[in-house]
């Protein structure tokens, strides 16, 4: 049998991979979020997505200081990536980051910025 695919429940594709000696694994491929507007102060859900980048847009007038938290409810503040992936602990300028993911993520401080959110690869 060749390799199939289809689509599942909530346009998820579902994929079946021929892994040798007629046995298949079912692969899924979780849809990414295209960059969108983010408020960052409002939490995000990204704990199906192992890859979260934002970007800022305008320079922020106050620090940004970003949180995770793996129950929405308990947070954390985190360490996140410029592009060269030298890590940060607050955002200063305009540009380009990554977030961790498998979490749920906001920012707990900052001011003056406008966000773009993307996540999954």
């Amino acid at each position: 049998m060749t390799d199939g695919t289809y689509i599942s429940v909530g346009n998820r594709l579902k994929r079946l991979v021929d892994i040798g000696d007629d046995t298949f694994a079912e692969v899924t491929s979780l849809p990414i979020v295209m960059p969108v507007a983010w408020v960052p102060a409002t939490p995000f859900n990204a704990r199906v997505y192992p890859d979260v980048e934002i970007q800022v847009i305008g320079t922020p007038t106050t620090p940004y200081v970003f949180q995770d938290s793996f129950d929405g409810v308990a947070y954390n503040d985190c360490t996140l990536w410029d592009r060269t992936g030298i890590p940060l602990t607050t955002i200063t300028t305009v540009g380009r980051f990554r977030l961790p993911g498998g979490c749920y993520l906001r920012a707990r401080q900052g001011a003056g910025s406008t966000f773009m959110i993307r996540a999954g690869s």
